[in-house]
């Protein structure tokens, strides 16, 4: 081999290491990261009543894919948001609640670059007493989330971020609204 064609090898190499390291898999968001934090749900109204929630809409994150939002994550983190603000008395599994809380991912978009990513997630949201099926809440819950370079070097692990705090943000408006009702048995 010519020294040309090894010095040229050897760049590819570096190269693809170099992207490989910076790019990184897509990881999808996490649970605990999609729980929502902070005073607007936590101060707002209590209901005695217990809820079971279903979501729908969500994506599995591919090997090749970009961040996405599973629907057992989804759930996950709103039962937790749901635990942890005290906004029902409980948190049951199937469909064995007063309430029946359902959460569709309607649109999930993200950018394919740059330095700061923001996401945008739009999530339609449906209360329902389960004694009457009477449907106390139906809303469309678009929110945002950012990440910087300075909050993640690696672009994966920022659009991870942002897509974290764009189903936080949701989260936290959707159990707001919730606890604005005023639910009877």
């Amino acid at each position: 081999m010519s020294p040309a064609t090894v010095r040229h090898a050897w760049l590819r190499s570096v190269a693809l290491v170099a992207v490989v390291a910076l790019g990184g898999c897509a990881t999808p968001a996490g649970q605990q990261a999609m729980v929502a934090q902070g005073a607007p749900v936590a101060a707002a109204r209590q209901h005695a009543f217990s809820v079971s929630v279903t979501v729908q809409g969500g994506s599995e994150t591919g090997a090749l894919d970009s961040s996405n939002i599973a629907n057992a994550d989804l759930k996950s983190a709103l039962e937790t948001s749901i635990r942890e603000s005290r906004l029902f008395k409980e948190v049951v599994q199937g469909k064995g609640g007063q309430y029946d809380l359902a959460v569709s991912v309607v649109q999930l978009s993200k950018p394919m670059f740059g330095a700061t990513f923001t996401v945008d997630l739009e999530a339609a949201w449906s209360l329902t007493r389960a004694s009457d099926r009477a449907v106390l809440l139906r809303k469309v819950i678009k929110t945002s989330g950012t990440a910087t370079m300075g909050e993640a070097f690696v672009g994966v692990t920022r659009l991870r971020l942002a897509v974290e705090a764009a189903a936080r943000s949701n989260i936290q408006q959707g159990l707001a609204d919730i606890a604005e009702l005023d639910l009877r048995p």
